[in-house]
């Protein structure tokens, strides 16, 4: 057999035994840096960098919520405390 030959029947074969074990065909590559007009590497440059902030921005919010929560608990000590003052203040001594 020629080259090409040889090629042909072993992407007959592999597509054979793709089916056999019930392995779908295959889907054409995706390309969307070239929707974008840009390079591969710089596609996947800028889209590490965009995940990174945006992870960057997610542990704001939580660190953000956090403090809201310990700015309330903190109030809530605040009056609890002067309530109690308030109280030990009114017991009589002895």
């Amino acid at each position: 057999m020629k080259t090409p030959e040889k090629r042909e029947a072993a992407r007959l074969r592999s597509e054979r035994y793709r089916r056999r074990h019930g392995i779908g065909p295959r889907r054409p590559a995706q390309k969307p840096w070239l929707a974008e007009g840009v390079s591969r590497s710089t596609w996947y440059r800028r889209r590490a960098k965009a995940r990174q902030q945006a992870a960057l921005a997610a542990t704001f919010e939580r660190a953000e919520a956090f403090v809201q929560q310990m700015q309330i608990e903190l109030e809530n000590c605040a009056l609890a405390h002067a309530v109690m003052s308030r109280d030990l203040r009114c017991l009589p001594c002895g």
